[in-house]
């Protein structure tokens, strides 16, 4: 497919798809790129190189950063997040496997939790009245997940009620309380004059959260 390759040519190639093929991809890859399996693999032996070295640690490093809570999926979208690298499902799962990762089990302290919550719960100022008489009088809130292939989404906007202008918004791969403070920090940085302003959410655990009030 690429003719006559000299030794640096397949060395850059080799490299491709150590870099690129997953479990299963190698013969597949080595067929695109017009390299031998035989070949990568000497090319490996060679390197006496674990080809999942980098993965592994990038895996052990969002693990350790999240404190060991979440499983493989969860640490899939952190990749992709955090560090920018998209690496399939399967691959997180086999790795994580292989470095003995698992997700720890959390003990519910339900009573703090409502505790908490409870004393953060707000009066319901607009009782349905969705109008309002001029621009950031009143807001509206909310998060909307959704799919996108094996991936979550979360939408965090703020409409006004006066023209139903979209105030702000912010789009995450997680359903936390950073999304709604990132969202909230937009709308006040675009607004000047918010004096009198009501917010009106579904207080869901973001909206009755410390960092939000």
């Amino acid at each position: 497919m690429f003719g006559n390759l000299d030794a640096g040519g397949k060395e850059q190639r080799f490299k491709l798809i150590e870099q690129s093929a997953d479990v299963g991809q190698v013969t597949e890859h080595c067929q695109l790129l017009g390299v031998s399996r035989s070949g990568y693999y000497a090319y490996l032996k060679r390197k006496k190189y674990d080809r999942d070295a980098k993965a592994k640690r990038l895996i052990r490093t969002v693990y350790t950063r999240y404190e060991g809570k979440y499983g493989y999926r969860q640490i899939q979208l952190f990749l992709w997040q955090d560090e920018g690298v998209w690496m399939n499902h399967k691959k997180v799962l086999r790795l994580m496997q292989e470095l003995g990762l698992q997700a720890s089990i959390r003990r519910k302290r339900r009573f703090n939790m409502t505790y908490q919550a409870a004393e953060r719960v707000a009066k319901n100022l607009l009782k349905r009245n969705f109008t309002a008489e001029k621009p950031n009088q009143k807001w509206v809130t909310d998060v909307t997940q959704y799919r996108v292939g094996e991936r979550w989404l979360y939408l965090s906007a703020v409409k006004d009620l006066f023209n139903n202008e979209i105030v702000a918004y912010q789009l995450s791969q997680r359903n936390d309380n950073e999304l709604v403070l990132q969202t909230f920090a937009k709308a006040f940085s675009k607004q000047k004059d918010v004096t009198g302003l009501i917010v009106h959410s579904d207080q869901g655990f973001q909206y009755t959260s410390l960092a939000y009030h």
